[in-house]
């Protein structure tokens, strides 16, 4: 037997056998994951906690009935902030949709039933990157966004508002200015909230998402950041929860150096397949409250900072996970 000829064979075979075994362990670890892993850290459940609510509850489209369960499971839920989009606005920076009325019915009738509820307008504003034209670093958008966001306070009875400006890239200066100017426009003590990406490590980075600077500078002009925890673009159930947990300590710390007011949402995902960044056997209520609650439980988050989870989004949310909400996140039991 040649044993050097063998040798050689193996040497030539080995990076084979190391993808294959690498891609294997993959397999396994996808499969099983969700499964096995159990769920540690600990609930830092506050009893404020979010929800995204579908358009239709703006424009009307709803009766009593329908209102009363609706109030029933953010009662249950702990719910405190009710973001109720109001669709978005064109590329001159007005919005599409006026519903006045419709609108000041939702809101009083929801502060009715929940007065502690704070029914926040949801305004969604995409710039080139994600298929739309709204430019905020025009002044004159900016000055009419601001605007339109004092009319949904003023006009609709809305407790505030919260920007959704997609794709914003770190470091945007422009949206600093949408943030400054909203502001000065709104009445005192009127929230508002911006949704954002999240922090992504190297080398994806700042180009996927925001480093902490940027979250602190942001933070120093609002009330509240909602960090939407999915569309990561991730396949792998372990990846996910891990990029979770670093949202529940990196960005509260962050926020916590930029506005010690600034309180910081996590938005997780209940809705199925949604395209190539949402890969739903690993982005899942499940895997995320595993994150967060991991996350939360890191001697490095600052939980000052930190209000609660919200759901994204009431129309998607299915009793199952209404339940696995209840137990894991309002309950705070480990499962």
């Amino acid at each position: 037997m040649d044993r050097g000829a063998s040798r050689r064979r193996w040497y030539r075979r080995w990076p084979l056998w190391a993808v294959l075994t690498f891609v294997a362990l993959l397999t396994v670890d996808y499969a099983a994951y969700p499964r096995l892993a159990p769920i540690g850290g600990r609930s830092a459940n506050r009893g404020a906690n979010g929800i995204w609510l579908r358009y239709t509850w703006y424009f009307g489209r709803w009766d009593d009935a329908r209102l009363s369960r609706l109030a029933e499971r953010l009662r249950a839920g702990r719910i405190r902030y009710a973001y109720c989009h109001v669709r978005d606005v064109n590329e001159d920076g007005r919005l599409r949709f006026r519903y006045p009325e419709q609108a000041r019915r939702l809101v009083e009738a929801l502060h009715r039933q929940i007065p502690s509820l704070k029914v926040i307008a949801w305004i969604y504003a995409a710039n080139e990157s994600a298929g739309g034209s709204v430019n905020i670093a025009d002044a004159g958008v900016r000055r009419r966004m601001s605007a339109e966001a004092l009319w949904l306070v003023k006009e609709c009875g809305f407790d505030g508002i919260q920007w959704d400006y997609e794709m914003c890239p770190n470091g945007d200066r422009s949206l600093l200015a949408l943030l400054r100017e909203t502001r000065a426009a709104l009445p005192e003590r009127t929230m508002l909230s911006v949704c954002t990406p999240m922090w992504y490590p190297w080398p994806a980075g700042p180009r996927c998402g925001w480093d902490e600077r940027y979250f602190a500078d942001v933070a120093a002009r609002c009330d509240q950041l909602a960090v939407m925890c999915y569309d990561s673009g991730l396949w792998m159930p372990r990846w996910y929860v891990w990029l979770v947990r670093q949202q529940a300590w990196r960005v509260t710390r962050a926020v916590a150096v930029g506005n010690p007011r600034c309180r910081v949402m996590l938005g997780v995902p209940t809705y199925g397949p949604a395209g190539p960044s949402h890969h739903a056997y690993a982005e899942n209520l499940r895997m995320a409250l595993k994150g967060v609650r991991e996350g939360v439980a890191d001697r490095r988050a600052a939980l000052a900072s930190f209000d609660g989870v919200a759901m994204f989004a009431d129309y998607t949310t299915s009793a199952r996970e209404w339940g696995e909400y209840g137990r894991l996140w309002v309950a705070g039991e480990p499962r």
